[in-house]
């Protein structure tokens, strides 16, 4: 199994609300691909509770079958589309995919 995690640290935000603005955003987005790109076996968005110096914003954990499930999924119209959705928000981004 092969796990994806990306997470998003938002740039230039100037209060919680905004933060909470944009993670539902990104929670709309990506939150249905799970039910429209089939080979995603598990799929979790997180949305940071507690702020540090360290913190990321919001956090997707997915899980795929091999290594060409998750291309497909990458490369997938919707998850495309989730991304051209979010793509003017002003983001740090962190990825690590590995086997498990």
């Amino acid at each position: 199994m092969i796990r994806h995690i990306i997470m998003f640290k938002f740039k230039d935000v100037q209060n919680d609300s905004e933060r909470i603005e944009k993670a539902e955003r990104i929670k709309a987005s990506f939150g249905q691909l799970q039910k429209s790109i089939p080979v995603v076996k598990s799929y979790e968005i997180a949305v940071n509770s507690r702020k540090t110096e360290f913190s990321y914003d919001v956090a997707i954990i997915s899980e795929y079958t091999n290594w060409d499930d998750l291309k497909i999924y990458l490369n997938h119209p919707e998850h495309q589309k989730a991304i051209g959705l979010c793509k003017d928000i002003q983001k740090e981004k962190a990825v690590i995919d590995y086997e498990f």
